[in-house]
C-alpha cells in the first residue's frame, strides 16, 4: 500500500489497495453496519416510457429524493462498452494512472474522493473525474494506440446523459410549474462524470467506500456497473447490497441494489433550493465487499457557474445566490452549506 494517508494528502493521492491484506488504521470507520436495513424495502422505479412517468417522479422527489430510471433510452449496448472501459481504466498500472493525479484543491482527474478532506478517515476507493471533454486527462493515463476507444466510449456516454438529463430536469421544472426560465436550467454545459471503484476490502464492515453526503447537482445519475468477484472468490450472498445506500429519515441506510439496465437519479442541492425543500437532497453514501470489486459512475447535472439560484415559490427558505458562491460554500463546509443559506 503506498500509505496511511489522511488530510490534504488523502484528497489527492492515489492509494494501492491490491496489496492490502489488513485494514489500515487509517481507513477504519466506526458504524458501518448500523441501521442498514434488510432488502424488503426498496426505492421507487421509474419507467420513463409509462404515462404516469410524471406523477412517479413527483412522488419520488418529494418522499424520498431519489428514483430508479428504467427505459431510459440509452442503448444497453453502450453502457456495457462504458462499463468494460472503465474496468480497463483501473486496471491500469498505479504508475500510469497517477500520471493524471488531482491537484490539491482540484475536483478534477485521478484520485481519492474530493470530500475527503471533510472526514476524519480515508475512503476505501478510487476514482477518476472528468468535467466537460475528458480528453486532456486521458491522455496522461492511457497510451496513445488505447486512447482513442476511450474518448469515444466516454464522449458518447457523456452525449446520452445530458439528453436523458435534459427530459427528466424537464419533466421536474414542469412539476414545479416553472416554464420560462427552462433553458437555464435544463441546457447547461455545467456537467460532471465520474467514474469510481471500490476495490474488495478485507474488513469491510469497518470501511466506507464513498462517505455519507449529499451532491451539488440538480439531479444526479449513477449507473451501478458491476459486479467484479476478486480473484479466487465467490460472490456472498450478503454482498450482493453492497454498494450504493440513501438515507431515508425514519427508516435507516436503504440499499439500492444494482440492475444494469437501470439509472439511479437522486435529488441534488441545487434542486432543494429551486424547489424550495419541497425536494430534499438525499443523502446518500457507498460501502464495500470482501468478495468483489465494485465499479460506478455518476453524471451530475448543474447549471452555469454565474446563475443565480433562488426558490421558484415564495416565501423564499434560502437565499439567493450564484452556483459559483454555492460551490465555494460547499468547499468550506460540505455538511452545512444548505443550512448556511436557509432563512
Amino acid at each position: 500500500m503506498a500509505g496511511a494517508l489522511s488530510g490534504e494528502a488523502a484528497e489527492n493521492m492515489a492509494i494501492d489497495f491490491s496489496s492490502t491484506r489488513r485494514l489500515p488504521e487509517s481507513h477504519r470507520w466506526s458504524n458501518v453496519c448500523s441501521n442498514v436495513v434488510d432488502g424488503s424495502v426498496s426505492i421507487p422505479m421509474v419507467d420513463l416510457q409509462d404515462p404516469n412517468a410524471m406523477e412517479t417522479i413527483k412522488l419520488a422527489c418529494e418522499e424520498w429524493g431519489i428514483f430508479q430510471l428504467k427505459n431510459h433510452g440509452i442503448p444497453l449496448s453502450l453502457l456495457k462498452e462504458v462499463d468494460e472501459e472503465i474496468k480497463r481504466f483501473f486496471s491500469l498500472p498505479a504508475e500510469q494512472k497517477t500520471k493524471a493525479l488531482r491537484p490539491p484543491g482540484g475536483k478534477s482527474s485521478y484520485g481519492s474522493p474530493y470530500i475527503s478532506p471533510f472526514f476524519p478517515k480515508v475512503m476505501w476507493h478510487e476514482g477518476f473525474t472528468m468535467t466537460g471533454s475528458c480528453y486532456d486527462d486521458a491522455t496522461q493515463v492511457f497510451p496513445e494506440h488505447d486512447l482513442a476507444h476511450f474518448r469515444k466510449t466516454m464522449e458518447e456516454i457523456q452525449k446520452q446523459l445530458k439528453m436523458m438529463a435534459e427530459e427528466v430536469t424537464s419533466v421536474i421544472l414542469e412539476l414545479l410549474g416553472v416554464h420560462d426560465e427552462e433553458e437555464i436550467w435544463v441546457k447547461s454545459n455545467n456537467y460532471t462524470l465520474q467514474m469510481n471503484k471500490y476495490p474488495s476490502c478485507p474488513n469491510p464492515d469497518q470501511a466506507m467506500g464513498f462517505a455519507p453526503h449529499k451532491d451539488t447537482s440538480i439531479v444526479t445519475f449513477v449507473h451501478q456497473t458491476q459486479v467484479e468477484a476478486k480473484t479466487g472468490s465467490e460472490i456472498r450472498t450478503e454482498d450482493q447490497t453492497r454498494g450504493l445506500q440513501i438515507f431515508k429519515e425514519g427508516i435507516g441506510w436503504v440499499p439500492v441494489h444494482l440492475d444494469p439496465d437501470v439509472f439511479v437519479v437522486n435529488v441534488g442541492d441545487i434542486l432543494e433550493i429551486l424547489s424550495n425543500g419541497r425536494f430534499t437532497s438525499v443523502l446518500h453514501r457507498a460501502t464495500v465487499s470482501e468478495t468483489t470489486h465494485r465499479y460506478s459512475y455518476a453524471y451530475f447535472h448543474r447549471p452555469s457557474l454565474e446563475t443565480l439560484i433562488s426558490p421558484f415559490t415564495s416565501p423564499p427558505h434560502f437565499r439567493a445566490l450564484t452556483m459559483r458562491e454555492y460551490d465555494t460554500l460547499k468547499a468550506k463546509n460540505i455538511h452545512n452549506a444548505l443550512a448556511s443559506i436557509s432563512i
